[in-house]
Formats: structure tokens, C-alpha cells, sequence
């Protein structure tokens, strides 16, 4: 208190104060299949497809959030995409992507045809909400991996257009959505914290491509966390330039930081959202050299989407967008990653559903009103007319349902293991 007081002045009590609001609701549109959702809810100020909601839904009966339409997303960690890069093919590594917020922003951006993105996460369990909110977002411009930092660092020295590092922090900004986090609070951690967040800032510098960008954020007030860590990281650096915010809005706060740096938080008196904190740098020497696997294709069991090909390993078969495929880094082959299923030769994996252009000229689509969705998702059968149908909501794919078999899809084992978004 006696830090944000010195920090804040007279805006501290009104801090405090939002503190013991209750949070809003924000979720970001998918660029495809969810432009059109929420047309009266308040956009998000620095986001295109940002929408503030008035209350929150129940996201997990919703057809549209299981058929990745949107991502619950808080509004101030959508700021990410005004750091990125105009240029485009751009390759790119979120070294701690899970649950795949910031993942999926990056997808949207980068499209079917914008680039790769590694999405790595060195913790397993998280990993698997990872994979889940990727599938469901649909654009298999993707690998998701499972590597510390500075395996990467190592491995793929100066790789990557953007470097995305999420750190792992104390959890300031998120202790009105998590109260325990403010009881697990103390000086220690914070510093404990700092020492972490200094040994992935140096491997995430060490990956960036001459031309490419650092973006460093957390949830987390405390400066030793945050532009303390930059400025440490960045002083003397002679080849690395500050990254502006071009026309920043008015709910983002601004703090200037060593040797030309500055870092934007977001306060929840301020903006919508929970606290965050949002700074990058640009490698200025040089043009980025990208090296390459070559890679294999294989046909298809049924027809994809445009600018969207297969690929298999052992009996799996995986989707790929042409334009990720053309910066995959060399040897990409000998690392252990997970991609966008399509399913195997005699059947579609329950993502293959979910993918952005659909699979309307590969099955018989069977579309089901909110109602039959409803006894879709709780597993009850359903009649079938076709050996496969994909099934849709609103034009959305959902799933799949197979005739003379259980319509039992793989979100509804979610939804029973009680995951929330």
C-alpha cells in the first residue's frame, strides 16, 4: 500500500477501492468465426474484436464458446497486439503460452497465412489447456512445445521475429479474481520473483532476431517485477531500441524506465480488466536470416480448407498452413511438439470440427438448433442420417456425430472434469 500510494498519489484510494470491485467480463472475437458476435457490448478500447460484456455468460453451455467463436480474455492483456509487428510472414515463440490467451491473439493476427508460432509451455498440465484452447481456436498455424527458455536460447540463438514472454510473477494484478494470490503475497516473493523473470528475460533476448522484438509483460504492480527488471536487462544495450506505443489510450499508464525504456501498466481504477504490465524492444542491427526445415506433406483423407495442408506422424495426421510450414526452424523434425490434429485415415479428430474455413466439402453437415446442442454436449444420441456428419451451430462447426454411435465430443470430457475458461 505504501509503494502504490507513492506510485499513484491521489489516484491511490480510488485503486484500492477498485480492488474490492467486482471484475468485468471481456472476450475476444475470433477473426473468422465470431466477427459478427456481441454487436451491442463495449469494445475494448486497443482491440478490434475486444468486447467488455455486461454480465458474465455460462461460457461452458454456450455452442459459440465451444465452437471457438471467441476467447475469454482479460481486456489488458489484449494490449499485446499493439506491440506486434506490422510486417508479415512473421515466426513467432510465446515461451509461456499456456492457457493460450496471448496464443490465440497471435493467430488471430497472423491468420492462415501470417507466419508460425511456437507456442511453448514447460508445464505439462498446462499444456493441456493449452491444446484444448488451440484446437478450438482453429487456425493451425501452430506447435505447441514444452521447453525451459533457455533450451531454446541454446538451440535456436537469434530465431524468432517475436519473442513473447509472459512471465511468471507475483499475481498482484489478479488478486480480485483470486484472493488466495493476495494471502501468498510477502516481499520475498517478489524478489523471488525478480530473479526468476531476470534468467528468462536473458534467454528471451538471446532468441530475437536482429529486426525483431522482445515483448515482456506481467500481472503484477510491483516495479522490481517489471520495468526494474527491464531497465537491469537492457542497460548498455546498444543494439536494442525502446518500442513506443503509437497514440496509447488514455487507461493505460505510462512509466519511463532506464536508458530509454518505457513500459505501460494498466490499473483496474483505470481500465477494464485486471492489473498488467506491458513493455518491448526492438534488435535494430541487421535483417533477420530465416533458416528452414524442409518438410513433407501428405494428402489429405479429405479436402482442407485453402492454404491449409496435412502432414503425418506414425498414424497421425496433422494440419499445417503453407505459410507456417515456410518458416519452421531447421531441424525441426528432431524436437517434440504437438500440432493441430485432423484424426487418422478412417476417422476425423474432434478438432478437425473446430477448423477455421470449415469442413463443409469433406461431410454432410448437420446443423442443430441450441436445443439439440444441448443434448449434443450432455452425450444423449441423436438421430444420424450420414456414417459422419459435421455438426454445426449458427454455421459454426461443434463436433462431429457418427451414426449408430454415442455423440459423446471431447469437450464434453472437459466440461465434466469442471475446467473453466
Amino acid at each position: 500500500m505504501e509503494r502504490m500510494r507513492t506510485r499513484l498519489g491521489g489516484e491511490a484510494e480510488a485503486f484500492f477501492s477498485a480492488l474490492e470491485k467486482k471484475p468485468r467480463t471481456s472476450v475476444r472475437l475470433h477473426p473468422y468465426k465470431g466477427a459478427d458476435l456481441f454487436p451491442e457490448a463495449e469494445p475494448v478500447p486497443w482491440h478490434p474484436l475486444g468486447r467488455l460484456l455486461p454480465e458474465r455468460p455460462d461460457f461452458e453451455t454456450s455452442p459459440l464458446w465451444h465452437a471457438g467463436a471467441y476467447y475469454v480474455q482479460e481486456a489488458s492483456g489484449m494490449s499485446l497486439r499493439a506491440f506486434l509487428p506490422e510486417k508479415r510472414p512473421l515466426r513467432v515463440i510465446d515461451l509461456s503460452a499456456a492457457p493460450g490467451g496471448k496464443a490465440t491473439l497471435i493467430l488471430g493476427e497472423l491468420g492462415l497465412t501470417g507466419g508460425l508460432l511456437i507456442a511453448n509451455d514447460p508445464d505439462p498440465h498446462r499444456r493441456a489447456a493449452l491444446k484444448e484452447n488451440l484446437e478450438r481456436w482453429g487456425i493451425p498455424a501452430y506447435f505447441i512445445t514444452g521447453r525451459h527458455p533457455h533450451y531454446w536460447a541454446e538451440r535456436y540463438p537469434e530465431a524468432f521475429d517475436v519473442v513473447v514472454l509472459d512471465a511468471p510473477c507475483s499475481g498482484e494484478g489478479l488478486w480480485r479474481k483470486d484472493p488466495q494470490a493476495a494471502c501468498q503475497w510477502s516481499p520475498q516473493l517478489v524478489r523471488r520473483m525478480q530473479r526468476l523473470q531476470r534468467s528468462l528475460l536473458f534467454a528471451a533476448k538471446a532468441l530475437v532476431a536482429p529486426g525483431g522484438r522482445l515483448i515482456y509483460s506481467t500481472c503484477t504492480f510491483a516495479p522490481e517485477e517489471n520495468e526494474e527488471n527491464l531497465a537491469y536487462a537492457f542497460d548498455k544495450a546498444e543494439e536494442w531500441s525502446p518500442v513506443s506505443w503509437n497514440a496509447p489510450p488514455s487507461e493505460a499508464y505510462p512509466v519511463r524506465y532506464a536508458n530509454g525504456g518505457i513500459g505501460y501498466y494498466f490499473y483496474p481504477h483505470r481500465s477494464p480488466g485486471e492489473g498488467f504490465f506491458i513493455s518491448a524492444w526492438e534488435r535494430v542491427d541487421g535483417m533477420p536470416l530465416h533458416r528452414r526445415a524442409e518438410w513433407r506433406w501428405s494428402s489429405a483423407p479429405y479436402s482442407l480448407p485453402e492454404g491449409i495442408r496435412a502432414f503425418t506422424r506414425g498414424e497421425a495426421i496433422y494440419a499445417l498452413t503453407e505459410a507456417a510450414a515456410a518458416l519452421l526452424p531447421p531441424n525441426w523434425h528432431q524436437e517434440k511438439w504437438e500440432a493441430f490434429p485432423l484424426g487418422t485415415r478412417h476417422r476425423p479428430a474432434h478438432a478437425a470440427a473446430l477448423l477455421a474455413g470449415g469442413m463443409a466439402q469433406a461431410f454432410p453437415i448437420r446443423g442443430l438448433s441450441e436445443e439439440d446442442f444441448s443434448l449434443y454436449l450432455r452425450g444423449e444420441s441423436l438421430p444420424a442420417y450420414a456414417p459422419i456428419e459435421w455438426v454445426t451451430v449458427q454455421g459454426r462447426g461443434v463436433g462431429w456425430l457418427y451414426k449408430g454411435k454415442p455423440s459423446l465430443p471431447f469437450t464434453w470430457r472437459r466440461f465434466l472434469r469442471h475446467r473453466r475458461p
